[in-house]
């Protein structure tokens, strides 16, 4: 049981110079798009091209002569412009490569750019050097026309990522189109953005305070309120009628960690269904839960593991009725490419040893998938996870604000060794700890973070500009 994974749609719409159509420049185009291919279905999303559009042939007439230009894939003009970005509207294209094949034609690709309105990619291949004195011009002057085209995307107020002048080959190229695609998902996800809200606020947790209206009109968020009552309703309605799924599931989940402490396993898995179900039903992408009161009362368990196998599933859980923590879950998740969980932690405390470690604990609700090896995980009697994570590269983030303005921070650090402690944790070590505190103590923040395993702060950054979002890090000053 998974929930459904968002897949990205890239348009790729190749320009080349109007009159300007050779070996090189078709070279160009047939290693892009070929190599293209292959990223976008590695990454798995879906790659739109140009190769099925009938462009029109084109007739210039240049120094007395007629010149006829044969129909291809290339945006050479405003008219070309205007039917690919008809075609891409009616594919739901969500993000564009603009790789420029030659010199190419900055006012075609600035006019589909500006219809568009998705987060855009330029890049055209470094030159090959000149051919000694010939009469003629050189074969591509991409990097010429790369300059003339990144003015006139300013010009219509396009936002845009911008590869170095490289060649094909080269490993920048392929890691810059992959960090963009990830950049296009979390703008995408955060612009469809539609949040359960099931319960309410705990009477005490005004830290995670938040202002729905501001929410909804700033960035078309929708929260979908879902009262206590029929969440509880829905949960007893599924251990009568769902019995098959309900073991289906517990089996699902014993693959992989000791159910054995708790009471009656078919609660837990009654709850992921019941959220799952929910969440499907209003056509949400993240949940934001009360788990202190509500389904204590109701069923005598915490659902603290449930939501992080909610999180393996694909569906975004955070606790305490954190909203701004369940749309910093959808931008990580996002961000890495929907390949791993998020999790959503508290900075609680130092490190007794080093200076520069914090640990990132929670009661238990982290993703199974992200336990230490060889450390035998369980779920305690009350519905707690209880493991630590593994090692490797930790992003940190969490998207926040305060008086209407908006900031997502972000930090990279290490997960390393520290003491055992219970419930799910990890110990998170940075280049400046006293930074990070001053930071969450003077920014808009609170104690709650989402965690993510690898590198992503630079994708999220570039997914700031679009948003219209400040990036905010450690080493960012407060006014």
């Amino acid at each position: 049981m998974r929930y459904e994974k968002p897949t990205l749609k890239l348009g790729i719409a190749p320009t080349r110079r109007d009159l300007w159509n050779n070996k090189e420049t078709n070279d160009n185009y047939q290693k892009i798009l070929e190599r293209t291919k292959e990223i976008a279905k590695e990454s798995g999303i879906e790659l739109v091209t140009l190769e099925e559009l009938d462009f029109s042939a084109k007739r210039f007439t240049l120094g007395g002569r007629t010149i006829e230009m044969p129909a291809d894939q290339y945006l050479t003009d405003y008219e070309d412009a205007c039917v690919a970005a008809e075609y891409f509207k009616e594919k739901g294209v969500q993000a564009l490569f603009l790789p420029f094949c030659n010199f190419g034609q900055e006012e075609a690709a600035a006019k589909l750019a500006s219809e568009l309105k998705v987060p855009v990619l330029l890049w055209g291949p470094r030159d090959q050097k000149p051919d000694g004195v010939k009469v003629g011009m050189r074969p591509t002057d991409t990097q010429c026309g790369l300059f003339a085209a990144s003015k006139v995307l300013k010009r219509y107020g396009v936002t845009f990522t911008y590869v170095e002048n490289c060649w094909i080959e080269d490993r920048l190229w392929e890691e810059e189109l992959r960090k963009f695609i990830c950049t296009a998902q979390v703008v995408t996800a955060f612009k469809n953005l539609r949040i359960a809200q099931i319960s309410v606020r705990p009477q005490q947790f005004m830290s995670v305070m938040v202002n729905e209206a501001e929410l909804l009109e700033k960035f078309g968020i929708e929260l979908v309120p879902i009262t206590g009552a029929v969440f509880v309703g829905t949960i007893k309605r599924i251990m009568q009628e769902n019995q098959k799924e309900i073991d289906e599931l517990v089996a699902d989940i014993e693959k992989t960690i000791d159910m054995s402490r708790l009471k009656d396993k078919r609660v837990v898995a009654a709850l992921e269904l019941g959220i799952m179900e929910v969440a499907k039903k209003y056509q949400c992408n993240a949940v934001a839960c009360d788990c202190w009161y509500t389904i204590r009362a109701a069923f005598g368990i915490a659902p603290c593991f449930v939501f992080g196998d909610l999180y393996d599933r694909g569906l975004p859980c955070a606790c305490e009725m954190d909203i701004h923590a369940a749309i910093t879950s959808v931008m990580a998740m996002a961000a890495a490419g929907y390949s791993r969980p998020a999790f959503t932690a508290d900075l609680t405390l130092r490190h007794p040893e080093n200076e520069n470690a914090e640990l990132l604990w929670h009661c238990g609700p982290f993703a199974k998938s992200l336990k230490r090896d060889g450390v035998d995980g369980y779920i305690v009697e009350e519905g707690q996870g209880f493991y630590p994570l593994k090692t490797g590269k930790l992003t940190v983030l969490r998207f926040d604000g305060r008086d209407g303005e908006y900031r997502c921070f972000a930090g990279e650090g290490e997960s390393i060794d520290g003491p055992e402690t219970g419930g799910n944790y990890v110990w998170l070590e940075v280049d400046n700890w006293p930074k990070w505190e001053k930071k969450f103590i003077c920014g808009p923040y609170i104690h709650h973070v989402i965690g993510i395993f690898g590198a992503y702060a630079d994708v999220i950054k570039d997914a700031c500009r679009y948003l219209g979002i400040s990036y905010d890090t450690p080493d960012t000053p407060e006014k």
